[in-house]
């Protein structure tokens, strides 16, 4: 055989190697401390009932589907609905049980949560509700992620 034979067997060879490995997975420890955190900024932002920086947890086309409602798509309704959720009482958000699932692109969370109120004129809480939630973050080019849909219901389940 030709050295230039050689070469370009060699070289088809290394290209087609390259082409076919496969892409490095994300594992779970890496996909829960990816939630945990996110988790952890959306639960302040709600704390504080700041809907106006909930773009830096949703996607601008993300949705939320509240339990008895059609959705809400877009980061501008997002906002809106949280806001008028704060009128209601709304104060906070507290996630348990969280199981995380899928890959580099997109991650895929459930588990339980409560949602939380002010009692009036004595600033103890409450909680309005138990739900089971998914929630599904999507990578972002600058490799962060942000939350695309969001939906829970009524009454948790034991997981």
């Amino acid at each position: 055989m030709k050295k230039s034979q050689f070469a370009l067997l060699l070289l088809s060879i290394c290209s087609f190697l390259a082409c076919n490995q496969t892409k490095q997975g994300i594992s779970e420890a890496q996909m829960n401390a990816i939630v945990s955190k996110a988790d952890a900024q959306l639960m302040i932002l709600v704390a504080n009932k700041d809907a106006d920086s909930l773009n830096k947890v949703f996607a601008a086309d993300a949705t939320i589907y509240p339990p008895g409602e059609a959705g809400s798509k877009g980061i501008t309704n997002i906002q809106n609905w949280y806001k008028n959720a704060y009128e209601f009482g709304l104060c906070g958000i507290k996630y348990h049980d969280i199981k995380v699932y899928g890959s580099d692109d997109q991650i895929i969370e459930t588990g339980t949560a409560e949602f939380i109120s002010i009692i009036t004129n004595t600033n103890d809480t409450v909680t309005i509700g138990d739900y089971n939630y998914l929630n599904v973050w999507s990578k972002k080019n600058d490799s962060t992620y942000v939350l695309k849909n969001q939906m829970w219901n009524e009454g948790s389940s034991n997981q």
